[in-house]
């Protein structure tokens, strides 16, 4: 079995062995990854199609019922529902990009044995985690806030 050493570069007395195992585990990651990346850019250009049908629709339907029955929709909706897609489509495209390069960056660094490539992809993972990790706080902080002002509300109601 081949082993390629890094030595640890935080001043520690180990060092880091990657077996040829560990590179074929690293290669299928890379490859799921790529996968994964591309089906992320093509979902983002659904929701990027779905947010320019979705305010049209929204505004023909409402030219074609007439105001009495779609008096239950402001005016400009179609605007804000589109803006909310393309919102979400924006983060959406952001952790995928970094998966993408990712992907890209571990397959040169496995087909040259190119440590920076390698030091890229693993910040681009990094990256790609930091994004989703902190969308998730803000996310779970938002239904913290709407529990407790829901539960404010019933309790004023």
């Amino acid at each position: 079995m081949e082993d390629n050493s890094i030595i640890d570069a935080a001043g520690g007395s180990g060092e880091l062995k990657i077996s040829s195992r560990d590179i074929s585990f690293l290669n299928e990651t890379r490859k799921w990854a790529g996968f994964l990346a591309i089906l992320g850019f093509v979902m983002t250009g659904l929701i990027v199609l779905a947010a320019l049908f979705a305010g049209s629709l929204i505004s023909y339907l409402g030219q074609v019922q007439g105001q009495a029955q779609a008096g239950n929709l402001p005016d400009g909706f179609g605007g804000v529902l589109s803006f909310v897609y393309v919102a979400g489509a924006l983060l959406y495209f952001f952790p995928t990009l970094y998966l993408y390069r990712f992907s890209r960056q571990l397959k040169i660094a496995l087909e040259n044995k190119d440590s920076e490539a390698l030091t890229t992809a693993f910040s681009n993972q990094k990256s790609m985690f930091k994004f989703i990790g902190i969308f998730t706080a803000i996310t779970l902080g938002i239904y913290a806030l709407a529990f407790i002002f829901g539960l404010l509300a019933g309790m004023l109601a």
